[in-house]
């Protein structure tokens, strides 16, 4: 793998668990802003497994198109298809004036551990790619 997708692919990692170190679900939190900082953990991961294999991938916050595509070089992405469709409407529902009332505690709980687990599952497979090549 050349220097500059290595770069890139760290730098897509690395953005993906900044999002998730702001994400500390405790009482009378900001659980909206948390919620949509898991969706874009998730987000950035997938698009660091993307970069790695030379997919182009469009600009989106569908966690499921990102996902499908995933999927095309590594079937195990399949098994977060109810993680991607619970956070995607993360990266928008909660973030404007009007829109619905702040997410619950448990649901910020739940979106941070699924943001976990594709994180982790992701930056496994990226970081593997990275020290094969």
């Amino acid at each position: 793998m050349d220097e500059v997708k290595r770069r890139l692919v760290t730098a897509w990692l690395e953005k993906a668990r900044e999002d998730l170190s702001v994400v500390i679900i405790e009482e009378n939190r900001l659980y909206a802003a948390e919620a949509y900082h898991c969706q874009q953990a998730a987000e950035k991961a997938l698009k660091a497994c993307l970069t790695c294999h030379d997919m182009a991938f469009p600009k989106t916050h569908d966690l499921e198109a990102l996902l499908h595509l995933c999927r095309s070089f590594e079937p195990g992405f399949a098994a977060y298809g109810d993680h991607a469709r619970a956070l995607t409407p993360l990266a928008t529902e909660y973030r404007y004036p009007g829109d619905s009332v702040s997410p619950s505690r448990e649901l910020a709980r739940m979106a941070m551990s699924q943001a976990e687990e594709v994180l982790g599952y992701a930056a496994k497979h990226a970081e593997s790619r990275l020290n094969s090549g």
